[in-house]
C-alpha cells in the first residue's frame, strides 16, 4: 500500500496534459529518426552526407506520403485532444506563445525577403522560418508558464 506522498497528486486534465505532449515529443522524435535515416539512405553511393542533407534530399514517394498523413493527421489530432485538456493558464500561454510567433513569420519573412532582394541575404528559407516560428512560440509559451 502506498502513502499518500507517494500517490500522483495531479488531476486527470494534468496526467492527460503531459501524456498527451509525451506522446508528440515521442512522435516528433520518431519523425526526426526516420528522416534523418532516409536522408542517410537516399544518398548516392559513396557519397558523404552533409549537414543540410536531412532537408534538402528527396525523399521517397512512399515515405514523403506517411510523413505528410502522421504530420497532417495525428499531430492535428493529438493538438485537438491537447486543446481541450489544458487549462487556463497553459491555453493563454500557448495563445501569447502563437501571437508572438505570428509576429515573428509576419514581419521577419518580409524583412528577409526585401533583404534577398537588395542582395544583402540569400533566398528565404522556409526551414529558417518554421524554426523561428517554433523557437518563438516554444520560448514564449515557456516563459508564460513557468516564469
Amino acid at each position: 500500500m502506498t502513502d499518500l506522498s507517494e500517490r500522483d497528486t495531479r488531476g486527470p486534465s494534468e496526467r492527460a496534459n503531459r501524456r498527451l505532449v509525451a506522446i508528440s515529443g515521442a512522435l516528433g522524435g520518431v519523425i526526426g529518426a526516420a528522416m534523418a535515416i532516409m536522408s542517410v539512405v537516399q544518398l548516392p553511393h559513396g557519397a558523404k552526407p552533409g549537414s543540410l542533407d536531412m532537408w534538402t534530399s528527396p525523399l521517397p514517394l512512399w515515405f514523403a506520403i506517411i510523413m505528410a498523413l502522421v504530420w497532417g493527421v495525428f499531430l492535428p489530432i493529438i493538438s485537438w485532444r491537447w486543446h481541450r485538456v489544458v487549462d487556463e493558464h497553459e491555453s493563454r500561454a500557448y495563445r501569447d506563445g502563437a501571437l508572438a510567433a505570428f509576429y515573428v513569420v509576419a514581419l521577419g519573412a518580409p524583412v528577409w525577403w526585401f533583404l534577398w532582394r537588395g542582395g544583402v541575404l540569400p533566398p528565404l528559407q522556409v526551414e529558417w522560418v518554421y524554426g523561428a516560428l517554433m523557437a518563438s512560440c516554444g520560448i514564449v509559451w515557456m516563459w508564460r508558464k513557468y516564469a
